[in-house]
């Protein structure tokens, strides 16, 4: 099994085009301001631990 980097200080990020968060407890959906005129969607997680991972990965622009 590959061995995975895990972030564990408050204000670390995951970026990825699909994240898969895994938790004994799932608060709310909350809409929050995006760009422009969309919207985005925030969620909390609760567990012991909370983790989430990358499912697809991002696609930079050449």
């Amino acid at each position: 099994m590959e061995s995975l980097t895990e972030l564990r200080d408050p204000g670390d990020a995951v970026v990825g085009e699909k994240l898969v968060a895994v938790g004994r407890k799932i608060g709310k959906v909350h809409l929050i301001p995006q760009t422009s005129s969309h919207r985005a969607q925030a969620v909390y997680i609760w567990g012991k631990p909370a983790r989430c991972f990358i499912d697809i990965s991002i696609r930079l622009r050449s």
